[in-house]
C-alpha cells in the first residue's frame, strides 16, 4: 500500500482533496495533511511517504524550497506541484527539482487523480525492476548465503525448503550455482563440513564416537563412520589416533 501527503496553506484545500478523492480505489491507505513545510518537513521524517502533492505559494517557505529539501532527503519520493500561477519560470524551477508533474489551480479533481495514478504506475514499476534486480543479481552472494546458512546449521536437520526459503530461489538452480562456485552440491558440502568439524572434535576432545557423530548432526554412529571414511579415508577412531602420535 502507499502513501500520499497533501501540503497545503489553504486548509479548505487540503479538505476537499482529502474527501473528494476515493484513495482506497487507488491503493492509498494513508493520506497525510500539513498547511505549512515545517509541518510536512514533520509528516516526512516520521512516517514513509510515496507521494506528495504540494502547493507553491506558501507563507514563510515556498513549496519549491520544500521539494528541494524532500529531494535531498527522500529521492524516491514523487512529488507533484500545484500552483495558481501560469508562469513558465515556476514550471522550469519545478523541473530542475525533478518534480513529476506541475498542476495548475484550481486542479480539476479528474486531472489530479490521472496524475496519482500515473505516478502509482511508475512506482511499481520502479518496485518491480528492484524485484527483477534482486532475482538476476544471486551466484556469488546467493553461494555465499547458503554456505553461511549450512555451517551454521550443520549439526541440525537441513531440508530443502529451508534452503529455498532462505534465498528464495528453486534447489535445483540452487545446487546448480552452488556447485559451480564451490565444487560440491549441497548435500557434499553438508557432509564436508560435518567431517571437518569432527576433526576438530576428535582430535581436541576425548568425547565418544557416538557424542560427536551426534554433535555434527548424525543419529547413527555407524553412518557417521560410512561417511567420515569416505571423505578421509579412515575410520574416526583411526584419525584420532593419528593425531595422538
Amino acid at each position: 500500500m502507499n502513501h500520499i501527503l497533501l501540503v497545503d496553506d489553504e486548509t479548505a484545500m487540503l479538505q476537499i482533496i482529502q474527501k473528494v478523492i476515493q484513495w482506497k480505489n487507488f491503493d492509498i491507505d494513508e493520506v497525510y495533511v500539513a498547511n505549512s513545510a515545517s509541518k510536512a518537513r514533520e509528516i516526512l521524517q516520521e512516517h514513509r511517504i510515496d507521494i506528495t502533492v504540494c502547493d507553491i505559494e506558501m507563507p514563510q517557505e515556498s513549496g519549491l524550497d520544500l521539494i528541494g529539501w524532500i529531494q535531498g532527503m527522500y529521492p524516491e519520493i514523487i512529488n507533484i506541484i500545484l500552483t495558481g500561477h501560469a508562469d513558465f519560470n515556476y514550471a522550469r524551477n519545478a523541473i530542475s527539482l525533478g518534480v513529476y508533474r506541475f498542476l495548475l489551480k484550481p486542479v480539476a479533481f479528474d486531472e489530479l487523480e490521472e496524475t496519482i495514478v500515473q505516478a502509482l504506475e511508475l512506482i511499481q514499476k520502479k518496485n518491480e525492476r528492484q524485484e527483477r534486480d534482486k532475482l538476476t543479481e544471486s551466484p556469488e552472494s546467493m553461494v555465499l548465503a547458503v554456505k553461511r546458512y549450512l555451517e551454521d546449521n550443520y549439526n541440525t536437520v537441513i531440508t530443502r525448503n529451508d534452503i529455498e526459503s532462505l534465498v528464495h530461489l528453486n534447489k535445483d538452480y540452487i545446487n546448480r550455482e552452488f556447485k559451480s562456485e564451490t565444487g560440491y552440491t549441497l548435500m557434499e558440502y553438508i557432509q564436508y563440513y560435518r567431517v571437518y568439524m569432527a576433526k576438530k572434535l576428535l582430535k581436541n576432545t576425548r568425547e565418544s564416537i557416538l557424542e560427536i557423530s551426534l554433535e555434527v548432526g548424525y543419529d547413527s554412529s555407524a553412518y557417521f563412520s560410512k561417511i567420515f571414511k569416505r571423505r578421509t579415508g579412515m575410520t574416526p577412531l583411526e584419525y584420532r589416533a593419528s593425531k595422538d602420535k
